[in-house]
Order: structure tokens, then sequence, then C-alpha cells
């Protein structure tokens, strides 16, 4: 494990990420002013960072709270363990940062968010490049033979894991790239859309790993991001009974959603 290699590049993605937030918005929003697009890339970096590690510990503290207040809470919320943090936590930092930086500079928070939605889904696909550096953290099943890398990672005794850290950065990738498609830019939407394919299939992925926040079979992080996903389901498909009364059928997406989630767990 190379901590120092993971917070360099974690330092180095969050300046990138908010490198692109300043393009963004200048590019997105009319009329934004040179100073205003500065401040925000700089609070966006500052409260990023702080947010997003206070956001990944709570999270963490919140999912195994009994575990923790048996470990006892000043202990965990001191501790840098990166095996006592959550992503999704993390993610939800990095949310309510752009959100207070909108506020902040006064910037409309629905604009800034969809401007933002591309730069936020590199910041998340690099979050999970960079556990190249903690050595078996974001592996999944022993591959008994023809792993290699990158899509496999090597143990100290040259056994082979199946790199689920890999997998989940690109399909982090690739929500990017729908983010900055133009039809989906201008819809106000635009973030929601691009969270959403970024948690749809980490419901796969994060069964994938070998080590997950759980309690018993249930991995925490896994339903965190069903949650998001069929609350998106349920408003879509309420919105879609609104825009056409006589629609059949308009229930079925959030309804599979919850097969889906059933089947998985």
């Amino acid at each position: 494990m190379n901590i120092t290699g993971y917070l360099i590049s974690m330092g180095v993605s969050a300046v990138v990420c908010a490198l692109m937030t300043f393009f963004l918005l200048k590019h997105e929003i009319a009329g934004i002013r040179h100073g205003k697009t500065c401040a925000c890339a700089v609070c966006l970096l500052v409260l990023g960072w702080v947010l997003g590690y206070a956001g990944a510990k709570l999270l963490y503290v919140l999912l195994m709270l009994p575990f923790v207040l048996m470990q006892g809470l000043g202990r965990t919320l001191l501790s840098i363990d990166i095996y006592q943090m959550s992503y999704y936590g993390g993610m939800a930092g990095g949310i309510l940062a752009a959100f207070l930086t909108a506020r902040m500079v006064r910037v409309p928070a629905g604009a800034f968010l969809n401007a933002f939605a591309p730069a936020g889904a590199f910041m998340a696909a690099m979050a999970r490049f960079s556990e190249y550096f903690l050595g078996m953290f974001g592996v999944g099943d022993y591959i008994e033979e023809g792993g290699f890398f990158p899509l496999a990672i090597a143990n100290r005794w040259g056994e082979y894991y199946l790199a689920v850290f890999l997998f989940e950065g690109v399909v982090a990738l690739i929500a990017m790239g729908i983010s900055l498609v133009p039809k989906y830019r201008q819809q106000k939407e635009c973030f929601v859309r691009t969270l959403f394919y970024l948690c749809l299939p980490q419901i796969v992925l994060e069964s994938l790993r070998n080590q997950s926040i759980a309690w018993l079979f249930v991995r925490c992080e896994q339903l965190v991001c069903y949650f998001y996903v069929e609350a998106v389901l349920i408003v879509w498909s309420v919105q879609t009974k609104k825009r056409h009364p006589g629609r059949k059928g308009w229930y079925w997406p959030f309804v599979t959603g919850l097969i889906v989630c059933a089947l998985t767990i």
C-alpha cells in the first residue's frame, strides 16, 4: 500500500477537476465574470478536500455505527485508515462542496451543478483509479489463471485478483462522456442524469469487491447507490404519468428497480 502515491494522485486529480470546472463554467454560464470562475475553482478545490474527507468519514460512521461505538467514536473519527472511509460519502461531500461553492460565489446552484457534472464524474473516476496505490483494497476475486495487469492486480506472492477499481473508474469516465454530449448538456437535469449513470453500474460492480462496508450479506454502499437510482426512477415514472395520464406501464421502471435490488441483495 502506497498512501503517498494515493494522496498525490488524488491531489492532482482534484486540481484537474477544479480546472475543468473553471472552463466548463466559462463555456456553460453566459455572462459569468472571469473573477467568479476563478473564485469558484478555488472554493471548490478547498471545500472539496475538506467536505470530501468529512463525508467519507461520516457515512462510514453512520453505516457502521454499532461497530464504531464499540471501537470508540473518537478513535474512528481521528483514524486516517482508508478502510474506515466511504467512497460514496466522499462523493456526497464533493457534491455538497459544489453546491456551497455556488452559493458562496452567488452563481445559480442548478446551473453550477450541471456545469460541474463532467468534472465531478472525472474526479469520481480518478478516485477509483487512485486505488491502484492501495494494494488489495479495490480488488475482487482471485483469478486462478490468466490474470494480467491492468485487468488484474498481483499481490506480493504473485497471485492475481480482479481489478474491480479499474472497471469502476472506466464506467465513471463513460458517465463523464455522456454528460458532455451536447443534447444532455442543454437539459436542466444534466447533473442528476450524470450521477444516475455513476451510481447505476456500481450496483453490480460493488458486489464484485472483496473489501466492502457490509452488514452480514448486505453491502451498504451498494444499497446507497441503489437508493439514489431508485429515487430517480420513481420521480421519472411519476413525471411520465403526469405528462401522459393515459399511458400504461408508467410504473414499470421503478418496479423493475425494486426487483433488481431484491435479486442483487
